[in-house]
């Protein structure tokens, strides 16, 4: 009995202590946001003036594969959304040795496959070990302080885009990551065991000081280094998730899609409905595939800002400040990277080839709205308030209001005759031309279930 009122006091302990820290940070990033928002009141320098799309620069370059980054010195829009980003290319037999960060994350695999291995602490419990086998199209949460390793164990190279929400971190726009081990000489990047005394890490393991010397010193190797053949990295072992967390792993590729558009395209949402763990991050993300010249509508966040990276094709993209200024108008390919920010209007339009891009959003459950097709804000204004605002008749209104009105989110490419006649001539004018999984027969709820 003493053992299991015991028991329930901790677990009580333990949620008010995880509640109370979150609130400290939530806390201490509403202040960050408002003192950005008076800077900006008081005109204290440019506020997301720059929005042109960023390639990254390199930090490392091993036999093992490479690490990029994007920085909000060069990119200050990443900064002034509190985000930041990075690329990791691992060659066969490349390993991304253990590390953690200080920032909640997403990771993609944009290519490739991988093992990945995460660790999560549970006090004088131990710890859980998970080795998740991921792949093209996987999406992985990773909360801050978490250690993680990844490994190319396929024949072909392995590519993760990872974007993290610096809104709780000391410098908004970047990532402080925190090596378990590296390179013996490596400043920049190397292991936090380097700045203990031997004398410490000997008592701390119980080993001899020559053991501990010999355990910092073999890896010459730093970031990303070549595992010798032969060597054996342990095998998937991935179970039911942690009770606290849940799952930190949503294959896309392997899940239906939440709006899928005849010539169109598709979209993929992940937000806490989908990963439970995305809201203690505080992230959502979004996969999107637009088949050649179709378009996202124009639209805007209402909570969130978003990064975005262009995985394959081109296509271009077109923002909008408050005033009607035209704040971005260029084409981006694969390997782009731009901010969108918050309440910021936007379109994406494929190219001739389409294009395929992710989105992370700094909130769980993004929420957008959109300025054409069957879920436009103009449909829920009444005709004769639309009307006046735009000064015209009744009739043009109308002739606005009909169009795109059996069309939401992805906009195939040509006219609404056009597509008919396309439609007609394949025979399958009855076919269902949408598909909607997460929302009810009215759609009336389109914009807030599908915030991306």
């Amino acid at each position: 009995m003493k053992k299991a009122i015991s028991a329930i006091l901790l677990m009580v302990v333990l949620l008010s202590t995880t509640a109370f820290g979150r609130h400290i940070e939530d806390s201490r990033g509403r202040e960050r946001e408002r003192e950005r928002e008076r800077q900006r009141g008081r005109g204290e320098g440019p506020y997301f003036r720059d929005l042109e799309p960023r390639r990254p620069k390199q930090l490392i370059k091993s036999e093992g594969g490479e690490i990029e980054e994007w920085t909000a010195d060069e990119y200050k829009a990443l900064g002034e959304a509190n985000m930041a980003a990075a690329k990791f290319t691992l060659n066969p037999r490349g390993l991304l040795l253990p590390a953690y960060i200080d920032n909640h994350a997403i990771k993609v695999v944009v290519a490739g496959s991988a093992r990945m291995g995460l660790v999560l602490p549970f006090g004088d419990r131990g710890i859980e070990r998970y080795v998740y086998r991921v792949e093209e199209g996987d999406v992985i949460a990773i909360p801050r302080g978490v250690p993680t390793w990844w490994y190319n164990d396929g024949n072909e190279r392995t590519e993760l885009v990872g974007i993290a929400d610096t809104s709780s971190g000391e410098r908004p726009g970047y990532v402080q990551p925190f090596a378990l081990v590296g390179g013996k000489e490596e400043r920049e990047f190397g292991s936090v065991l380097r700045g203990f005394d031997r004398e410490i890490l000997a008592r701390a393991w119980d080993v001899d000081e020559q053991t501990v010397t010999r355990l910092l010193e073999s890896q010459n190797g730093t970031g990303i280094v070549r595992v010798r053949e032969g060597i054996e990295i342990p095998e998937a072992t991935e179970g039911e998730g942690n009770t606290f967390f849940g799952e930190f792993v949503y294959r896309v590729k392997r899940s239906r899609a939440d709006v899928r558009v005849e010539r169109g395209g598709e979209l993929h949402v992940v937000n806490r409905n989908k990963l439970a763990v995305l809201e203690h991050l505080n992230l959502g993300m979004t996969c999107v595939k637009l088949e050649p010249n179709a378009m996202c509508a124009p639209g805007w966040s209402v909570n969130a800002h978003k990064v975005i990276y262009v995985v394959r094709g081109s296509g271009r993209i077109q923002i909008v400040r408050d005033n009607g200024e035209q704040a971005l108008d260029t084409e981006v390919r694969e390997g782009s990277l731009l901010v969108i920010p918050r309440s910021f209007p936007s379109a994406k339009i494929a190219g001739s080839d389409g294009i395929d891009y992710l989105t992370v959003l700094t909130s769980d459950m993004p929420l957008v709205q959109f300025l054409a097709g069957r879920n436009s804000v103009f449909k829920g204004i009444p005709s004769e308030v639309v009307a006046r605002s735009f000064n015209i008749d009744e009739d043009l209104e109308m002739k606005m209001r009909e169009k795109r009105c059996e069309e939401a989110i992805i906009l195939p490419s040509g006219s609404g005759r056009e597509r008919e006649r396309r439609r007609r001539r394949k025979g399958d004018k009855d076919e269902p031309h949408y598909h909607y999984s997460m929302v009810d027969a009215s759609n009336e709820f389109l914009q807030i279930d599908l915030g991306f």
